[in-house]
C-alpha cells in the first residue's frame, strides 16, 4: 500500500501533536434536549465541549456502551461530520463506535497523512471497524522507529491486536533503547502476569528476559491479554 511507502525511511520523524484543538464543530442537534440520556450528554461533553480529559485518558468512557442504539447513530453522525477537522479523539470515537460509514473519510485521512502518530490513530480506528491489516504493519513500523518519543507516545497500542504478535512485541520492547519504554513493557508484563495492577511490581526486567523462550508462559500471558 502506498501509505507504507510514505512512512518507511522517515526515521527522523517526530511525534505530531494529536491532542484536541479549538475548532468549529458542525452540530445539527440540540445537545441539551431532554430526550437525550445522561450517557449521550457525557459523550457529547467529552467530544465536543472539552476533550482534554479524553486526551489524558482520564475519562470514564462508559457512555459508548450506555447510549441507546438511536443515540449511538446520532453520535456516529456527529463524529463523521467532523472527522475532517483531524482530531485524534474523533478518530478514536469513530473506531470505537465501529462506524462503517466513516471508512471513506478515514481512508482519505490515512492516505493524506504521513506522520506516524496520525497514521497510528487513524489506522487504529479503521482496524477497529474492518480489521484492515494496515494497522499491524503500522505497529511494526512503530517498533523500528528511531524516535523514542514516538514509541513512548504510542506504546499502549502495541497490545491492541491481542495476539501472539502483541506478546512478542512486549518482550522485544524490554530491550528498547528508551528506558521509559522498557519500564512500560515491564509494567504491562507485570499487569498481565498478576491479572491486575499492583502497587509494587512483582517481577523485574531480568525475570521477563529469562521467560522470552517460555512458550507456556507467553501463552498464559496471551490468554490474560485477551480478557482485558
Amino acid at each position: 500500500m502506498g501509505i507504507l511507502k510514505n512512512i518507511f525511511g522517515k526515521k527522523a520523524e517526530t511525534v505530531e501533536k494529536t491532542t484536541p484543538k479549538v475548532s468549529e464543530y458542525f452540530i445539527d442537534i440540540d445537545p441539551n434536549s431532554d430526550s437525550l440520556s445522561k450517557a449521550f450528554k457525557d459523550f457529547y461533553k467529552n467530544h465536543f465541549i472539552n476533550a482534554y480529559g479524553l486526551s489524558r485518558n482520564e475519562v470514564d468512557t462508559y457512555f459508548f456502551n450506555s447510549m441507546s442504539e438511536n443515540e449511538k447513530e446520532i453520535a456516529k453522525r456527529l463524529i463523521r461530520q467532523n472527522l475532517k477537522l483531524r482530531q485524534s479523539h474523533l478518530f478514536k470515537a469513530a473506531g470505537i463506535l465501529k462506524d462503517k460509514q466513516a471508512l471513506p473519510i478515514l481512508y482519505d485521512q490515512l492516505n493524506t497523512n504521513t506522520n506516524l502518530s496520525w497514521l497510528l490513530v487513524i489506522g487504529q480506528a479503521i482496524w477497529r471497524i474492518n480489521g484492515d491489516d494496515i494497522y499491524p504493519k503500522l505497529l511494526s513500523q512503530l517498533k523500528e522507529h528511531s524516535s523514542d518519543t514516538m514509541r513512548e507516545a504510542h506504546f499502549d497500542q502495541i497490545v491492541d491486536l491481542k495476539n501472539k504478535e502483541s506478546i512478542e512485541m512486549l518482550f522485544s520492547y524490554l530491550s528498547d533503547k528508551s528506558r521509559l519504554v522498557q519500564y512500560m513493557a515491564i509494567s504491562k508484563l507485570n499487569f498481565l502476569s498478576a491479572g491486575k495492577h499492583e502497587q509494587k511490581q512483582r517481577y523485574d526486567k531480568k525475570y521477563f528476559m529469562e521467560k522470552k523462550t517460555d512458550e507456556k508462559f507467553k501463552n498464559d500471558l496471551l490468554e490474560k491479554l485477551k480478557k482485558t
